[in-house]
């Protein structure tokens, strides 16, 4: 199951790595047409920062999903370098339990607002806002199989030790 777990993982953050560096692309143009639309034309175009912004929200969340993956989220690692051994373990096994338990409630609140908002569009693209608001569930079901991988992974892979490093 755990190995499985682990294929599953390393499969959706090698996907996950690509769609970024897509939609990064995409929205580096969008903001680059803004400016020239702007300054070079004289009138900006109405639709590049509406794309921007729905872009850089699945970027900025997808990310975050591999940040999990590869145990990149922000804590106090002065504060687990002091813990002895046993308690750096039991205390990394508590994070990444608690950033599981975040991802379901994430993934299932984002779900309820996708519900929420069915039918409507954005401002000036007229894309159906569910596109920017399934950002929500995605990520948070991609957070929660990063996080399970990491929880049911060997401990070594947990501890946070320099030699071991991310989920490889």
């Amino acid at each position: 199951m755990s190995a499985l777990l682990q294929t599953l993982s390393r499969g959706l953050a090698r996907v996950t790595g690509w769609v970024i560096v897509a939609i990064t692309t995409v929205m580096m143009v969008s903001l680059i047409l803004q400016v020239f639309s702007r300054y070079v034309l004289g009138q900006g175009f109405t639709w590049t920062e509406e794309l921007a912004l729905f872009l850089f929200t699945w970027v900025v969340l997808l990310a975050a999903t591999t940040a999990i993956r590869d145990d990149g989220h922000v804590r106090l690692q002065l504060f687990i370098d002091l813990l002895p051994g046993a308690a750096r373990r039991i205390w990394m096994r508590c994070l990444t339990l608690t950033v599981l338990i975040f991802c379901l409630v994430f993934a299932a609140t984002g779900a309820e607002y996708v519900s929420a908002t069915l039918g409507q569009v954005s401002a000036a693209v007229q894309y159906p806002i569910e596109a920017l608001h399934m950002a929500a569930p995605v990520t948070g079901v991609l957070g929660a199989i990063h996080a399970l991988a990491r929880l049911l992974a060997p401990q070594s892979v947990i501890d946070g030790t320099p030699e071991t490093g991310g989920m490889v």
